[in-house]
């Protein structure tokens, strides 16, 4: 079957679905407006693309100019949607536009919606807010490398229906498919048709992205007026949210047969490491050896900015279990005191940034009752008022008790 029928089967069943009876979600204020794009940066200095609105046959060309005339070359780039949907040949196009370009993709809003005063962001600064992604929005997420469904965020399918089209209108919007009467409706095994190969296409294209396909049949659960939300486990178990990243704390011993705690954090884009080793040469001390790779962080700020930045000042940052009695994340801070850095940051031959860090007493008991640790530095970097994170830590107790007991 030739190209050109398969645009057209997907572009009518776009015209064709029924998207303006959606039953909408809580603060979906951006009906019916063409889908915008604008940057921001999130918790930990992360830029961010923020999209919201409508998906149009226009989106795909206005997001290619977006990211042509906003160069970032920072390996962690993430989209955020907040759309009820639209254009499902321009979501899928999308999707791909985001694949192409290396994007992670979310679902959330970056301004809180008044309609949710309450509403607060669980990662303390995240500077993110719940947003929904609805219909051709929930294809074009997929096209994220790794894909978050911010909590409070809506992610839904529904149902398409074919209906009769007023020529007029579809050829106004959709000048290339070629409708042979004013009021157009095809029978039903043209209709069958239509549906098979646009049903097809899509299939095609989430399998591209690695989720599962069978998702798809979520679609059949709600009517085309009303939207099936996915709880975070079917999300999960489709592989809709998704994260290629690795995360681990093991023993290791080094060509001595001296035990370290080693903590690796790696990704598609890189991997940090955390060394923590007991130096025997006087009384028992552990050190804290840090490699923090710069591939994150390869745009507007590079591995020689990160040494200027963290030679002027580092700092620890700690959420531990409880939240504050407002309900946010209890997050804690500190500076590091001279003493405490025993090797200054510098950049590795291989242009990654390394320090040393004395595990203090006072450092050991923010460890010891603290979920996660980070470290930064003092001085905000040029894309945040907070400073540039070297490394955020989810945090081993029982292994960092243990590397504690060896070195006594």
């Amino acid at each position: 079957m030739t190209g050109p029928f398969l645009r057209v089967a997907v572009r009518l069943a776009a015209v064709c679905a029924v998207g303006l009876g959606l039953v909408l979600p809580a603060g979906a204020d951006n009906s019916g407006k063409p889908m915008t794009f604008e940057w921001g940066v999130t918790y930990d200095n992360i830029p961010a693309i923020f999209a919201d609105g409508e998906f149009t046959p226009e989106t795909p060309a206005a997001l290619r100019t977006f990211l042509a005339r906003n160069i970032n070359s920072t390996r962690d780039r993430i989209i955020y949607f907040n759309s009820l949907g639209g254009d499902l040949g321009a979501g899928m196009e999308v999707g791909k536009i985001i694949r192409r370009a290396e994007l992670n993709s979310g679902v959330a809003r970056n301004t809180r919606d008044p309609g949710q005063a309450n509403t607060i962001d669980l990662d303390h600064n995240s500077r993110v807010y719940p947003g929904h992604c609805v219909s051709a929005c929930s294809l074009a997420f997929l096209g994220g490398v790794k894909r978050e469904v911010k909590p409070g965020s809506i992610y839904a399918v529904h149902q398409v229906s074919m209906n009769c089209i007023d020529k007029d209108k579809a050829l106004s919007r959709y000048p290339w498919v070629e409708l042979p009467n004013v009021n157009y409706c095809p029978e039903l095994n043209e209709a069958l048709t239509m549906m098979q190969v646009a049903n097809g296409v899509v299939v095609e294209y989430v399998r591209s992205m690695g989720v599962d396909p069978i998702f798809l049949a979520e679609m059949s659960k709600a009517e085309p007026d009303t939207i099936n939300t996915l709880p975070e486990e079917k999300l999960r178990e489709y592989k809709i949210i998704f994260e290629y990243r690795t995360e681990s704390w093991e023993y290791k011993t080094d060509t001595q047969g001296q035990l370290f705690l080693q903590y690796l954090q790696g990704d598609q884009w890189r991997q940090d490491k955390v060394e923590i080793y007991c130096d025997r040469t006087g009384a028992p001390r552990l050190f804290l050896w840090l490699v923090h790779d710069v591939a994150r962080s390869t745009g507007p700020i590079d591995g020689a900015r990160i040494v200027e930045l963290a030679n002027k000042g580092l700092s620890a940052a700690w959420q531990l279990d409880a939240q504050t009695p407002d309900g946010f994340a209890d997050v804690r801070r500190i500076a590091l005191q001279p003493y405490e850095i025993i090797n200054p940051p510098r950049l590795t031959e291989l242009g990654n940034v390394a320090l040393t860090v004395d595990l203090s007493p006072r450092f050991l008991d923010v460890m010891s009752g603290a979920t996660r640790f980070q470290i930064l530095t003092t001085e905000p970097d040029v894309n945040s008022r907070d400073g540039f994170s070297l490394i955020t830590i989810n945090l081993d107790r029982d292994k960092l008790s243990g590397i504690v007991r060896f070195c006594k």
